[in-house]
């Protein structure tokens, strides 16, 4: 993998709590073509990474989001999920049904492209490691518009035509994954 290909984040959903303090790097990959043992590999636990359909992911401001939520559930105990990659699934997702979140934003065995997060990979070693094992191009997260399915992306997040002409819809997405949160 090409050194810049990926990118590191710093994430701090609280700053005035030093606990929630993490770093998450993200990498876009295409032509993937082994995506069916990937996802068997997440599901045995082989690997600890977030496996995303990029189709759905609107711009990596969702992603950073998601990944904030993710990390403040972890610091306060309060995962939904079992570990904090597929945390982060789960906070992509604008409903509270942890399996159909999954199935809507983690891999599927028929995936082509792929965006991988990986939480406390400062050093970009994981990345490397993960890339490795992925039949695909890392490609420059600038290419995520390309990737991105805008009718599938209304679709799940429930978007109106009305909505879809905003200046900022990723906005209205983050407003909608937070919200699930206090909506029963």
């Amino acid at each position: 993998m090409k050194a810049g290909l990926s990118r590191l984040y710093d994430l701090q959903p609280d700053p005035y709590d030093i606990t929630q303090h993490r770093f998450i790097r993200v990498c876009l990959f295409r032509d993937v073509k082994n995506a069916k043992e990937l996802g068997a590999g997440v599901r045995d636990g082989q690997f600890d990474a977030a496996l995303i359909r990029p189709e759905v992911v609107l711009e990596p401001f969702v992603v950073l989001a998601a990944a904030n939520r993710a990390v403040h559930q972890a610091a306060h105990n309060r995962l939904t999920t079992r570990s904090l990659s597929a945390e982060l699934i789960y906070s992509l997702s604008p409903n509270r049904n942890i399996t159909d979140s999954l199935r809507t934003f983690g891999i599927a065995d028929t995936s082509q492209n792929l965006l991988v997060a990986i939480f406390h990979d400062e050093s970009g070693e994981a990345m490397k490691k993960m890339a490795k094992l992925i039949d695909g191009k890392p490609v420059p997260l600038e290419e995520l518009g390309q990737v991105v399915d805008i009718r599938a992306v209304k679709r799940v997040y429930k978007l109106t035509d009305a909505q879809m002409t905003e200046e900022d819809i990723s906005g209205i997405i983050v407003s909608k994954l937070v919200a699930k949160d206090y909506m029963t």
